[in-house]
């Protein structure tokens, strides 16, 4: 495994409006016909590569979130306990990754994003909290306001799941995403490449963007019935001092992971109005001719930047565009034709170190590689070396390096370890923690000055507490460690479960039906869905639904262990023919 300095990532490089914010007057409601939009003509273009692909996703409040469900294509993972998650040399689009991201509780968050081939690409989603934001009846309609934007449902204009006329209490849960912030970059879905009317391509200006999903009372999704509208309005941007008559309206398409042109809104006072035929997401967008764009950056010595902000923008327009350097210090994506820009490159806590006039440009541009003076940057280089508790080199470690909210993992295969990060102008000191992913064991954290400079901290020795977050088999003697592992403890049953986001090799799905330490032997006890591991040609289904035997003898308050051991038989299909295989094993993992 060699996945390095795993920080906070978004891979997008397209362009947004900065907005102040107005009132939202009350509008009137009229129906228009739907107009089904031009995607299911657009073909999206291909250019196969094979890279890895890193992320980091957070909530509203910065912090990490555990457990969320990312998909990649056919591919399935979880984020881990500090909110990232990985896949390791896969074949991903240059033309346009698209990587899902879903978590009971929040919206959907996605990301769209332009693959380097043989890089670790990195995007980074910020997950918005689902809230109830009003209740009305199906019947009457409802006009319902949040923050800068509102919506009007008009009477009888909701349907059921089933494409059914709806009369029940419609709960409405919302949200208005601020132009004026550069979180809504982290928090929208896709990235801001459209597809107009035309099937063509094109970059997008946001002037206000709304979420917004409709339930029964018992959670069924509810939607606008077929040949109704629903009136959506948003303030515009203070920027557009010439705001035009219309602009155009782009819902989300979540296959493709694209905006699709449907429809217009019209400037009413100091906002824009318009009639949509559908829910989640909507946004009111200008529409300009797309270059791709690279660069690359590095300090003085050629060392490339990994994790830093670069910003493009527009001078006096509130326009701009932001991305992350991959490993090799290389941004890409999207940026409108013919336009004078401004290149920024900015710290991990929001200091300008950098900034350059660029553009017009009217073909795909390679800016080749911009150095920047070491004086101007905020890093600091660590090395060190991990030990185990007879001072040998361990041969399958991890390093973990915590500081400004920040995350950064360093696997180690037995050599020592030099990672060059980021930091803030007030960043004082680095908690650095070793791993021994084989013995089970970690070391107690160091702490590294900020202030000292350059720092090799000599031999970690990992050998000083239990490790957890991990699920450790014995399959007919040959042993697997699998780390970080999750466990979800529900009303009477807890949920065991692990799957390798780098390789996509191994999985494991398994619980019991309990929420208290005890014995839970047997098949009324526990279960067993499956283990299945390529690298040990295992594929194993349960040859009574459970395990013999399986006691556990921690329970925790969330944030706390639970750890317990099991054993018994399976049957193993991967090998033919399958045979019975004998099963031991042990868990210690934080309960969520």
């Amino acid at each position: 495994m060699n996945i390095k300095n795993i920080g906070f990532f978004s891979f997008l490089f397209l362009l947004l409006f900065s907005a102040c914010r107005k009132n939202v007057d009350d509008v009137t409601t009229t129906e228009t016909p739907y107009t089904p939009p031009i995607i299911d003509s657009w073909v999206q273009p291909l250019k196969i590569v094979t890279g890895s692909l890193t992320g980091f996703v957070m909530d509203e409040a910065g912090e990490p979130v555990m457990s969320a469900a990312v998909r990649l294509g056919g591919l399935e993972t979880k984020t881990d306990e500090y909110g990232h998650f990985f896949f390791k040399d896969v074949d991903l689009n240059a033309k346009g990754t698209l990587v899902r991201i879903e978590k009971d509780g929040y919206f959907p968050g996605s990301r769209r994003f332009f693959a380097i081939e043989d890089a670790e690409n990195r995007v980074q989603v910020q997950l918005i909290t689902k809230t109830l934001t009003h209740s009305f009846s199906a019947e009457t309609g409802a006009n319902v306001q949040f923050a800068e934007a509102n919506v009007v449902f008009s009477p009888n204009s909701i349907q059921d799941s089933e494409g059914n006329i709806y009369s029940g209490t419609v709960n409405v849960y919302a949200k208005w995403l601020d132009p004026e912030k550069i979180e809504t970059l982290d928090q929208m879905p896709g990235n801001l490449q459209g597809v107009n009317t035309l099937a063509e391509q094109v970059v997008l200006g946001t002037a206000g963007m709304m979420v917004v999903e409709l339930e029964s009372e018992t959670g069924e999704k509810l939607n606008i019935l077929e040949g109704k509208t629903a009136e959506i309005s948003m303030s515009i941007p203070s920027t557009l001092t010439n705001p035009p008559a219309e602009i155009p309206n782009w819902s989300y398409n979540e296959e493709h992971g694209m905006w699709v042109e449907e429809g217009v809104s019209v400037l009413q006072g100091d906002k824009y109005v318009g009639q949509v035929s559908h829910f989640s997401y909507w946004n009111h967008d200008f529409k300009d001719p797309l270059i791709e764009f690279t660069a690359k950056f590095t300090d003085e010595n050629g060392v490339p930047l990994e994790n830093y902000r670069v910003v493009i923008r527009q001078e006096g327009t509130g326009l701009y565009g932001t991305g992350h350097t991959c490993d090799r210090g290389i941004v890409t994506g999207l940026i409108p034709q013919d336009y004078d820009l401004i290149l920024e490159v900015f710290g991990v806590c929001g200091e300008l170190l950098y900034s350059q006039d660029i553009g017009p440009y009217s073909n795909d541009t390679d800016l080749g590689t911009i150095a920047i003076p070491s004086s101007q940057l905020f890093s600091i280089i660590i090395s060190g070396e991990l030990v185990d508790c007879t001072n040998n080199p361990v041969q399958n470690g991890l390093v973990i390096f915590k500081y400004d909210g920040q995350t950064v993992y360093e696997y180690t295969n037995g050599q020592p370890f030099n990672v060059l990060m980021s930091t803030c102008v007030g960043t004082d000191d680095i908690e650095v923690i070793g791993i021994d992913l084989d013995a089970l064991l970690q070391s107690d954290g160091e702490t590294v000055s900020v202030s000292n400079g350059d720092t090799d901290l000599g031999q970690i020795s990992v050998c000083d507490q239990q490790l957890q977050n991990f699920i450790e088999l014995t399959v007919d003697g040959v042993t697997a460690l699998y780390v970080p592992a999750y466990i979800i403890s529900g009303a009477n049953s807890t949920t065991i479960s692990y799957s390798d986001s780098l390789t996509q090799d191994a999985f494991i799905y398994m619980g019991f039906n309990g929420d208290t330490p005890g014995n839970y032997d047997g098949d009324s006890g526990n279960w067993l869905e499956f283990i299945q591991d390529n690298s040990n040609n295992w594929v194993l289904s349960p040859s009574t639904n459970s395990f013999d035997t399986f006691e556990v003898t921690e329970f925790g308050n969330v944030g706390e262990p639970i750890i317990g051991a099991f054993s018994g038989t399976a049957i193993n299909f991967a090998v033919q023919p399958s045979v019975q295989v004998n099963i031991t094993g042990n868990f210690n993992i934080i309960r969520q």
